[in-house]
């Protein structure tokens, strides 16, 4: 899955672009609700080795806002992850550059969306 596939989703559904909040990483762009400003998603590219995978490629993340119960169950270490540098209990991480189904990825931004609203 693309990179550009994620920001076109959130903007078409939700009307909100990506910022780049952080200079030293012009990679990463944070989506956040428009009235209150939480954070739902988060679009990194990093070393697949910062997820503990046994590479150094480069691979886009997405983190999103997630149950603690259903993020338990999809945590598989291949294509979902815990958090990369947050909550691990609140959030997780998506590997695009996995097998990962687009639907599945829609879904969880839908989720993530409304869980932090």
């Amino acid at each position: 899955m693309k990179r550009s596939d994620v920001e076109k989703y959130i903007k078409e559904k939700f009307d909100i672009l990506g910022e780049q909040i952080f200079p030293k990483y012009p990679k990463f762009s944070v989506f956040r609700h428009k009235k209150n400003e939480k954070w739902f998603a988060l679009l990194m590219q990093l070393s697949a080795s910062k997820l503990g995978l046994k590479s150094d490629e480069m691979i886009e993340v997405l983190n999103l806002k997630c149950s603690p119960d259903l993020a338990m169950v999809l945590v598989d270490e291949r294509q979902i992850f815990k958090a990369y540098h947050m909550n691990k209990k609140h959030w997780i991480s998506v590997n695009l550059n996995s097998k990962i189904s687009q639907k599945t990825v829609f879904d969880l931004i839908d989720e993530s969306f409304e869980l932090s609203k």
